[in-house]
């Protein structure tokens, strides 16, 4: 008995011992597991609950064509080219156009703007004289060039949209290649796995992978740097908890709208509506079902099959993906020959050498007081912007020639906006389209003349007795300055030509005249009468001030003869037009200031003081070289040794600031007239 008790005993022992063995490793999964299911279902609410930084879109204006609009021909092609449209032979579809003579045949995209949907629509163009003079229908809006973004530090680039606007084809289409048990799995798909085998066995290369849809959301978001087994249990636990949080419809937008679909220098193209608009300058919608599969198949491998750069290789996979909507009915075979058989079609708008960061500059320095920079970056705004793509186009060639019209030696900035409305229009800061200085916006320089129309038009509003007929004393005087100095004032020709009417003397640059009605008018009324212009110009008080001797940027300038321009209605060059929200609300409208208390009778007499400069003063080049057709108004300014030269000029429709010189503020060969001016000219002869 003893005997067999003492065999048993070991047995128990052994049974004990596996038990309590058992024991501790159940302890030890539990205890990893939980906090691992907690850690994963704490990854799914966050993916559930993100909230993406959607960056701010600023756009230029858009277009608008109506009969008796000045528009020509090379402008036309170069919005529609820009904007991504196609010139075709036949009858244009949606984003192309067609040229006979000067004939336009147009089928535009269209556009939600917040005061009124512009549907696409089939445009018929004559062009006569630089002008529209037959269109059907009698007046459209052209949608607007993106010129730029707001990013947060991410720099993604994301418009998220509802599954709803994805085309069905593209939907059903990315279920078929990426995930086709999409519909009956729980987020990990066995039979999806073995399919994909299978299928990549046969082709001899992966045709399909066997993670699910979810899957790859979830991998997207974790956006693990390795490949292991933990990651893949992470995966399908997470995909898994994921398909209990959300539903198909929900994990299929969020999926389109999350995926990476490319690179665009060093922004991140992130969701489909990006991504159509990247590579085809199309809304989602409006794709084609080639387009629609070439965008499928670029998700294996964005960088592989990259269409701009991979031609070849991104329409085998585009016709591959095709080829699997054939076979699983999503597309018939009349459109699977059609599409397989078609060009890529991308968007030819990126070969378009427009630089808009010098305007981009301006924008963020206009909405500093509006909105806090987090919100421009996350809150998907859209800001809408009065630039002229085609002026700035022109703009900023002109200012890169500045060194074939001119010196090597010297920089250059151009501020363009409305004659009228002061809105602006195209800005350059500098002739190196590697610049990144804005001189336009940044560079202070003593504007010289530039002052004096302001001197003529303050001694007409302050003073009863003074007329441009009046005589001036254009002869030698001396100063003491308040520092116990002498101040000389010289002609730029070193002459003194005696008594001298206003008017004569304004259009011929005259400094001792202009300092003798300085005199007449006080410095403290003059500094008084440009504060009222909105220029703070306190810190100047030396009489030298009369002659320009204070340092404005070209864009400080371009204020300022927005009075002479608008007639005294506007002295704010405004950039920004409104602003919606994502949901393409109205947030705000920027409005010019009130018009300024000012005798536009006498803002007239200047004006045509500054006419006659154009037509027999320092600016008659204009009239006489050039031969630039119509009326013109302006001024020219130079600075001692010419280190500044400047020129600011208008007509009725447009207002243009030069300012040429060295970044050292060293002299310079150049005068007003000699320098500024010749950049000025040749910008107007080709707009």
């Amino acid at each position: 008995m003893n005997r067999q008790s003492n065999a048993k005993m070991p047995q128990k022992t052994y049974v004990r011992w596996l038990y309590r063995g058992f024991l501790y490793l159940f302890g030890v999964v539990v205890g990893l597991t939980i906090p691992w299911y907690i850690y994963i279902s704490h990854v799914t609410d966050s993916i559930v609950n993100e909230q993406w930084e959607i960056p701010s879109v600023v756009y230029a204006r858009p277009l608008e064509l109506y009969v008796g609009k000045n528009l020509t021909p090379e402008a036309l092609v170069f919005e529609l080219d820009l904007l991504g449209y196609q010139a075709v032979n036949g009858t244009p579809k949606l984003g192309q156009y067609q040229i006979y003579q000067n004939n336009f045949d147009i089928y535009s995209k269209g556009f939600a703007f917040t005061d009124k949907n512009s549907p696409p629509k089939r445009i018929k163009i004559n062009l006569s004289e630089s002008k529209i003079v037959e269109m059907t229908p009698a007046i459209y809006r052209l949608e607007p060039k993106v010129i730029g973004h707001f990013y947060s530090s991410g720099l993604e680039n994301r418009q998220p949209v509802k599954v709803n606007d994805i085309p069905d084809t593209m939907v059903k289409g990315l279920q078929a290649v990426e995930d086709q048990d999409f519909n009956h799995h729980h987020g990990v798909s066995w039979t999806g796995i073995i399919r994909a085998a299978y299928k990549n066995l046969m082709a001899g290369e992966i045709v399909q992978g066997g993670s699910t849809i979810t899957q790859q959301l979830v991998k997207n978001k974790l956006q693990y740097n390795h490949s292991s087994i933990l990651r893949k249990l992470h995966e399908a636990l997470a995909a898994t908890l994921l398909e209990n949080k959300l539903n198909k419809k929900e994990i299929i937008e969020m999926y389109f709208n999350e995926i990476y679909w490319g690179q665009d220098g060093k922004v991140s193209i992130h969701g489909v509506a990006e991504a159509a608009s990247y590579y085809f300058a199309k809304d989602v919608r409006q794709l084609n079902i080639a387009e629609q599969a070439l965008l499928v198949g670029i998700i294996k491998g964005p960088s592989w099959y990259n269409p701009f750069r991979q031609a070849e290789r991104a329409i085998q996979r585009r016709n591959l993906v095709l080829k699997i909507w054939f076979e699983t009915a999503i597309i018939s075979q009349q459109q699977w020959q059609q599409s397989k058989n078609q060009p890529l079609g991308l968007s030819g708008h990126r070969n378009i050498k427009a630089d808009f960061a010098d305007y981009m500059d301006v924008v963020k320095s206009q909405l500093k007081a509006q909105f806090k920079a987090s919100d421009l970056r996350q809150k998907g705004l859209k800001i809408f912007t009065y630039l002229d793509p085609y002026i700035q186009y022109k703009t900023t060639q002109t200012a890169r020639k500045t060194s074939q019209w001119l010196s090597s030696d010297v920089e250059s900035a151009i501020v363009v906006s409305g004659a009228q409305n002061a809105e602006l229009k195209a800005i350059s800061g500098s002739k190196n389209e590697r610049s990144h200085y804005n001189r336009a916006l940044l560079a202070k320089r003593q504007i010289g003349s530039l002052i004096k129309p302001f001197v003529y038009l303050a001694g007409l509003e302050t003073l009863s007795d003074f007329d441009l007929q009046a005589d001036l004393h254009d002869e030698p005087i001396k100063l003491k300055t308040d520092e116990g100095t002498v101040w000389q004032p010289k002609n730029w020709d070193n002459k003194s030509w005696g008594i001298i009417a206003a008017k004569e003397a304004l259009v011929h640059s005259r400094n001792q005249a202009t300092v003798d009605l300085g005199l007449k008018i006080s410095l403290k009324k003059f500094i008084g009468f440009m504060q009222d212009l909105g220029l703070n110009v306190n810190r100047s008080r030396h009489p030298s001030l009369f002659l320009g001797a204070i340092d404005l940027t070209p864009f400080e300038v371009q204020h300022l003869f927005s009075v002479f321009s608008s007639r005294g209605q506007n002295a704010q060059v405004l950039a920004v037009n409104y602003i919606t929200n994502v949901d393409n609300e109205l947030l705000s409208h920027n409005k010019h200031q009130n018009k300024l208390q000012i005798n536009i009778s006498n803002i007239d007499l200047i004006n045509q003081a500054m006419y006659a400069i154009t037509i027999r003063g320092t600016a008659k080049a204009i009239s006489e070289k050039f031969q630039l057709p119509g009326t013109w108004f302006g001024k020219t300014g130079t600075t001692n040794a010419g280190r500044d030269s400047w020129f600011s000029g208008f007509n009725q429709e447009l207002l243009a600031t030069v300012w040429v010189g060295s970044d050292d503020n060293g002299s310079t060969p150049y005068s007003g007239s000699s320098g500024a001016l010749i950049l000025w000219a040749h910008l107007f002869m080709n707009l």
